[in-house]
């Protein structure tokens, strides 16, 4: 029995010699794969040190607490061991480290494939969303629908035209059968006669409920036609203009006057197309609506449609004329801010360089002081004396704070002169 151990933990023990000899071949077979498998594997920086980290700690493990057996012969089958347990790992942390890394590389690049075609995604989406407002926007669906309309009146009235070449057909072979030889005594020739006017009766019949039919058309796909710019303008109105009202901010009102006068633009080019489109598929129309020919001609899709268009522009042209006056009474306040701080800054500034009484008080008295000095150095300074005085006079008057201004006393002094 071979007891095999590891800082005095026993691992295994071995039955035979046979089983150590087995127990080399496998960590030998183990060290060969993964030295044959990293020689087979692109390169990856760090794996050799990596491995030989792992197997140096391994052979130093083995070297200080690894046991194979007892006795004074234990000491090779421990090295041997020892030296191919420590190949083995190294180069399992080898293989470890190189394939491993490989797996992080390849699902890194996975989740960068997966975040970029998310984000492409994400952009198609956003481009598709985008591209469908502007479609909304601009109409197309509006478009596609006057065009599908106008493809099936076109239809109905090819059909029509069909109907009345048939009808047209049959009349003229009923003239040409009665206009014919006469034989009432052939019952064929009667029971034809009778089949003939049958025939030209059903395609009246159809003929007349076809005409109704497309003149309901027509004036559908003219409603249609005529409400596509006032259903446009309706999805393009400017929403931001009461919201500008609303807050009164002064940098909003200027934006949404302009989206308006651009809307009323708009507008204004709607009518020129209801009336281009009512001229082009009805063209007395507009004529009887202006000359107001009867209540049919004024509740025409045409003259609702302008009717809705002249309300429109008007309703916004107030709101135009609003945000103007609320612009207006903003700029106003703004001017009214700007004086006020001004005046503020003016006033502060004044009293700030003001003159202070007591200051000229004490020059008043200071003056006085010498010239009382250099009157009683010079007595032959006559008219010194008086001016000193009017100088005493002056600084007792600011003393008491009598409203005497500097401007006064400056003239008392010029006549004293």
């Amino acid at each position: 029995m071979i007891d095999v151990s590891l800082l005095g933990w026993l691992l295994i023990t071995l039955t035979s010699p046979l089983s150590l000899v087995l127990l080399l071949v496998a960590l030998g077979s183990v060290a060969y794969l993964g030295v044959t498998a990293l020689e087979a594997a692109p390169r990856q920086r760090g794996a050799r040190a990596v491995g030989t980290g792992a197997a140096a700690c391994a052979l130093a493990a083995g070297m200080i607490g690894l046991r194979v057996g007892a006795g004074a012969g234990a000491a090779v089958p421990t090295a041997a061991v020892g030296i191919a347990a420590a190949a083995a790992i190294g180069a399992t942390a080898a293989c470890a480290w190189t394939f491993g890394a490989r797996a992080a590389a390849a699902l890194g690049a996975a989740r960068a494939r997966r975040s970029a075609a998310a984000l492409r995604a994400g952009d198609e989406r956003r481009r598709l969303l985008a591209a469908s407002q502007r479609a909304y926007a601009e109409g197309d669906d509006l478009a596609a629908e006057t065009a599908s309309a106008d493809d099936a009146v076109a239809r109905l009235r090819a059909a029509v035209g069909a109907l009345a070449d048939a009808r047209a057909a049959l009349e003229a072979k009923r003239a040409g059968a009665q206009d014919g030889p006469r034989s009432e005594t052939r019952p064929e020739a009667s029971a034809l006669a009778e089949d003939l006017a049958r025939a030209c009766d059903e395609a009246a019949l159809k003929l007349s409920m076809g005409q109704r039919v497309l003149a309901a058309a027509e004036a559908a796909a003219l409603r249609i036609a005529c409400n596509a710019p006032l259903r446009r303008l309706l999805r393009r109105r400017p929403r931001e203009a009461t919201q500008a009202l609303a807050t009164l901010g002064a940098g909003a009102l200027a934006p949404a006057a302009a989206s308006l006068e651009a809307f009323l633009g708009e507008v204004r080019a709607a009518r020129v197309e209801v009336m281009e489109i009512a001229g082009r598929r009805a063209p007395g129309a507009l004529g009887a609506v202006d000359s107001a020919a009867g209540p049919e001609a004024a509740e025409g899709p045409a003259a609702l449609a302008l009717r809705e268009l002249a309300a429109m522009e008007s309703a916004y042209g107030a709101l135009l004329e609003r945000l103007r006056l609320a612009e207006l009474h903003a700029s106003t306040r703004a001017s009214v801010e700007q004086v006020e701080s001004a005046a503020g800054a003016l006033s502060a500034t004044a009293r700030a360089a003001a003159i202070d009484p007591a200051a000229i008080g004490a020059l008043v008295t200071e003056i006085a002081r010498a010239e009382s000095a250099i009157a009683a150095a010079a007595p032959e300074a006559g008219g010194s004396r008086a001016l000193a005085e009017a100088l005493a006079a002056g600084s007792a008057a600011l003393d008491r704070s009598d409203a005497t201004s500097l401007s006064e006393l400056i003239a008392a002094l010029r006549e004293l002169r």
